[in-house]
């Protein structure tokens, strides 16, 4: 049996990320991620046998024309691809136009919008077979089985798939315990070199570091599709998975990801002495809670080879960090950034912009709390209810919903409408947000001065793409 696994292409639309919860455009991190659950999921269904490849529509030069092509010429049996909330519909016509010239495919899409919005994907995608919820290694090794065996789908926990002229939902699947139990990712089924650090400009892969997140944030789509339990790879298999993609690849960047790095110390601390003691001489960046660092910690990061920690800074108002149900304080915040920077550490910052509650006067001092913390880069977000939040089901419920255009459900965009602040004013502060945080001689110098001259002419170049479509 032949599976292809796929991220489809985007035409002439942005490129944007899909993984897990992030679904957002590349924007000024010039960047998209590697396909992790692409990746794992190929690697599966390799080690059962299958003939396996995979295809990122979103970096390789591809339009459709050229994947049906492709697929008329290796006719697989199976087609599994990532379906994000931007793309959802052009996503789900992808079965209709494959089908076509692979008529005995089975196809399977994937992703946290069908996983949340099951019933409503299948409508979109007539020629749609089945959806994969949650994670879905295990989930597509058993329907791949199924379909190989050439039985029933109804004991394939973890899907939902259609019989007849009916659709079916199986029972959910347990989240997988064991993560040291999955293969490693199969990355040398990708073209590594079109996946580069936006600071370094070299290539790149993720590792998973974990998985499940307990924490309630509203606008966070992150528990629906590894929940929020934790669940961590042993130390010894990270090291191996570090090791084995610098020895087969010559990958010696990496970005650890999870769902929050640092959710254990212990665990994070771990990782980094596991490095060290190796003395692989890699580098890499993670993500983090700012409530779940010290100094100790992040000076064995930094002797590890981190360079870089993204943080979830969200707002510049508690008030708002309070209403969105991130649990930490400004003071956290400002410490966890104090601390990052001492330890020689890049600190990124992720802000989220209209939330509902905001007024212009907070997203205001949430620009001027950034442009404080001195942070050496910084993405603002509109509170988008993507599906699979907290959020997109209270705006919902309340009709704060603007469009029923998928295509406008982008953090780029702000789509909601409630009595604090309206889309003009809310996508005019963004702007200035990035214009008041990228246009200073601080922030340039510290691009150059962090990154290789490829790194950063790109993450340079980006940026000053963006600014001028902001301008």
């Amino acid at each position: 049996m032949r599976a292809l696994f796929l991220n489809p292409p985007t035409g002439r639309g942005p490129r944007r990320m899909r993984e897990g919860r992030c679904q957002q455009r590349a924007s000024a991190w010039a960047t998209v991620w590697p396909p992790l659950s692409l990746a794992r999921t190929a690697a599966v269904l390799r080690d059962d046998g299958m003939d396996v490849r995979i295809c990122d529509g979103t970096v390789l030069p591809i339009g459709l024309d050229d994947l049906t092509r492709d697929v008329a010429a290796w006719q697989p049996d199976l087609v599994v691809f990532n379906a994000v909330t931007p793309t959802i519909e052009s996503d789900l016509s992808l079965p209709t136009a494959l089908r076509a010239v692979a008529p005995h495919a089975r196809f399977a899409a994937l992703g946290v919008h069908v996983t949340s919005l099951t019933d409503e994907s299948f409508a979109l995608g007539p020629d749609l077979d089945v959806i994969v919820r949650g994670e879905p290694e295990e989930t597509v090794r058993e329907w791949a089985r199924a379909v190989r065996q050439n039985t029933d789908f109804a004991d394939v926990s973890g899907i939902s798939w259609r019989d007849g002229g009916a659709v079916r939902h199986n029972a959910d699947r347990p989240f997988i315990r064991d993560l040291d139990a999955l293969p490693f990712p199969a990355w040398d089924l990708v073209d590594r070199s079109a996946y580069r650090s936006p600071i370094s400009g070299r290539p790149f892969v993720l590792v998973g570091a974990g998985r499940g997140c307990p924490y309630p944030c509203k606008f966070c789509v992150a528990p629906a599709y590894y929940g929020q339990t934790p669940r961590l790879p042993s130390l010894r298999r990270i090291g191996d998975e570090v090791e084995r993609n610098l020895r087969d690849f010559g990958i010696r960047e990496f970005l650890f990801w999870s769902d929050s790095f640092t959710l254990r110390r212990e665990h994070a601390l771990g990782i980094a002495n596991e490095i060290e003691d190796r003395h692989l001489g890699v580098e890499w960046s993670c993500n983090s809670r700012v409530d779940h660092v010290d100094p100790d910690l992040l000076s064995a990061f930094r002797r590890a080879g981190c360079k870089a920690i993204a943080y979830g800074v969200e707002s510049g108002t508690q008030a708002i960090l309070d209403e969105v149900g991130k649990h930490v304080t400004l003071d956290q915040i400002r410490r966890a950034v104090l601390w990052t920077r001492e330890a020689g550490i890049a600190s990124i910052a992720h802000c989220v912009v209209g939330y509902p509650g905001e007024t212009a006067t907070s997203i205001r001092r949430t620009i001027e709390f950034v442009k404080e913390l001195d942070v050496d880069f910084a993405q603002f977000y509109c509170a988008t209810p993507l599906p699979g939040s907290t959020l997109f089901e209270e705006a919902r419920t309340k009709g704060w919903i603007t469009t029923a255009d998928w295509s406008q459900f982008d953090q780029d965009n702000f789509i909601l409408e409630t009595d604090g602040l309206d889309a003009e004013t809310v996508m005019r502060l963004r702007d200035e947000a990035y214009r008041r945080f990228y246009v200073r001689p601080k922030t340039v110098w510290r691009a150059l001065r962090r990154s290789t001259p490829r790194g950063a002419v790109r993450t340079l170049a980006a940026q000053v793409r963006d600014f001028l479509s902001w301008a």
